[in-house]
């Protein structure tokens, strides 16, 4: 060998080993690279971790097309052996499409999948599915034989409510079933794991979207969930603690941001594997080798450290290229908790916490409602952040009798709470008379004070607002008032929720004190109730 072909050898052995573009390191974003990956989902058995993935494989401008799951394993949770589909959606002969979000938990020596798919004409919509085998890595066969839950076991508005099932088996071995869009459900399985154990729990979560991962570690449990996606978001992660899976749950906040060019996020941990944890989610920033890009349904799973504080709250996760290919920063000791806002006293009105979530009626005898079923009538959440960032949103009303208002009650909830940043203020407006004519605007000619309103995270339900003897109004006859909430525009403190047509034939709904057409040109209302005293 000659001179210079010991120099070149000399060199390429003291080249830094960080790989190349086309070779990554193991445990760098995205983990695999030959293939689409979506919605992961981990299990631990023994010294390995499984980790089962949805498989994208939509073209062009799809959104989601998806026929099968895939599976893969490591030991180290750098190194990952691929195992290939362990099943079709069409696996499930009752099942016309759609292999969705899925997850395999073990129960005695069998393994059980709980998966999304989309049921036949039988029952429109989509279904939870569970499959078993007795190998981690399959063939998976349907258990069943039918759905385990379809659209008509939890009623809604909604066709797509029943997706993204994740199951926690208990230290005492009890099957914990978590589900939902835009509800998280809740339910026990019985031991056989292939049939409801008792009655369906709707879990209040505030910002809750899709993508429950429900976990337990050192005796505190944790539903960590894709948020924000209808309240006009890119979906973030964020998470919930609790003594017991029935709650009640404490809203910890966000975990972490959106993904990478991905509207969709969606979370998978692994608690303390061989003294590590882990954080598991996708993105859209891969290209294949054949120059396919990502997209909306061509998404990549990611991985990134964990770290528990010792108060059992969670390190806020940074998401990087170099995921875990790099050893874990030190923790900062912050806990990433979401601020709650100051339980001060307000001299006019007293703000009841929500107890009454999704409501499908109102408390007590109302005097006046927008929306005879809140939960049905109103699913459209708005905030200060719509429309380019508003910093009013209002609804007008007639007062049918004269009436003293005493309470009023909003369907409403989630955001981010208020705070000196993110303030709430309470307004009434009396127009006068009203006329038939229909007003597109309305101007205020004089300062009016309005009362300030504290408000805490919260899910969506019937939030109360008791006005002190001395702030309450006397409501004139046939007179037309406006409710309106102001906030700091691009704001995410509080979302009134609407309808998607004109259901209070007697009032208009608001933003920046114009009149709201939607998208289709309806007219559209604002959910509340006015209680009071004639």
């Amino acid at each position: 060998m000659g001179s210079k072909y010991l120099l070149l050898s000399s060199l390429l052995l003291n080249l830094p080993l960080w790989g190349s573009a086309d070779t990554p390191i193991p445990g760098e974003n995205p983990l695999f690279r030959d293939i689409f990956t979506a919605d992961p989902a981990t299990l631990v058995d023994g010294d390995t971790v499984y980790l089962y993935t949805g498989h994208d494989e939509a073209k062009g401008d799809e959104l989601f097309t998806m026929k099968d799951w895939l599976c893969f394993s490591s030991t180290d949770m750098r190194n990952w052996t691929e195992h290939g589909s362990i099943m079709k959606a069409t696996d499930f002969k009752w099942a016309s499409q759609d292999a969705w979000a899925a997850q395999v938990v073990k129960k005695g020596n069998e393994y059980y999948l709980y998966t999304t798919v989309r049921h036949n004409d039988e029952h429109p919509g989509m279904s939870v599915g569970v499959a078993k085998s007795m190998n981690p890595t399959g063939p998976f066969v349907d258990a069943l034989g039918k759905a385990l839950i379809t659209d008509d076991t939890t009623p809604s508005p909604y066709s797509w409510n029943d997706i993204d099932p994740s199951v926690l088996i208990d230290d005492d071995g009890t099957a914990w079933l978590t589900w939902g869009n835009p509800i998280c459900y809740l339910v026990k399985l019985k031991d056989n794991m292939i049939e409801l154990d008792g009655p369906i729990h709707r879990i209040p979560l505030p910002n809750y979207t899709e993508g429950p991962w429900l976990s337990k570690r050192k005796g505190i449990y944790y539903l960590t969930y894709a948020a924000f996606a209808h309240q006009g978001s890119s979906e973030h992660i964020c998470y919930a603690t609790a003594s017991n899976p029935l709650g009640p749950w404490t809203y910890q906040g966000e975990l972490t941001g959106q993904a990478k060019y991905s509207y969709t996020i969606h979370p998978a941990i692994v608690d303390d594997f061989k003294g590590q944890s882990y954080f598991l989610y996708h993105n859209a920033d891969l290209t294949l080798p054949d120059g396919q890009t990502g997209a909306v349904g061509r998404r990549a799973v990611c991985i990134e450290y964990l770290t528990y504080n010792p108060d059992g709250t969670i390190q806020p996760i940074e998401q990087t290229k170099e995921g875990i290919s790099l050893p874990p920063n030190k923790p900062s000791g912050e806990s990433g908790k979401k601020r709650e806002a100051p339980a001060q006293e307000n001299s006019k009105i007293e703000i009841l916490r929500i107890v009454d979530f999704f409501p499908e009626r109102w408390n007590g005898k109302p005097s006046l409602i927008t929306a005879e079923n809140p939960y049905y009538d109103t699913p459209i959440c708005t905030g200060f952040n719509m429309q380019g960032g508003i910093s009013t949103i209002g609804q007008s009303f007639v007062a049918e009798k004269e009436m003293l208002l005493t309470d009023i009650a909003f369907y409403g909830g989630d955001g981010t709470g208020t705070d000196s940043e993110n303030p709430l203020t309470l307004h009434l407006y009396d127009m006068g008379i009203k006329s038939d004519e229909q007003k597109d605007s309305y101007s205020l000619e004089t300062k009016h004070q309005g009362i300030p309103v504290t408000y805490v995270a919260q899910a969506p339900g019937l939030f109360r607002i008791k006005l002190k003897p001395s702030s309450q109004v006397r409501l004139q006859k046939d007179h037309c008032y406006i409710l309106e909430l102001e906030g700091a525009p691009h704001s995410s403190c509080f979302y009134w929720r609407r309808s998607s047509s004109d259901i209070y034939k007697a009032g208009d709904a608001y933003l920046d004190r114009k009149r709201y057409i939607d998208e289709n040109g309806s007219a559209v209302d604002f959910a509340f109730a006015l209680y009071g005293k004639e």
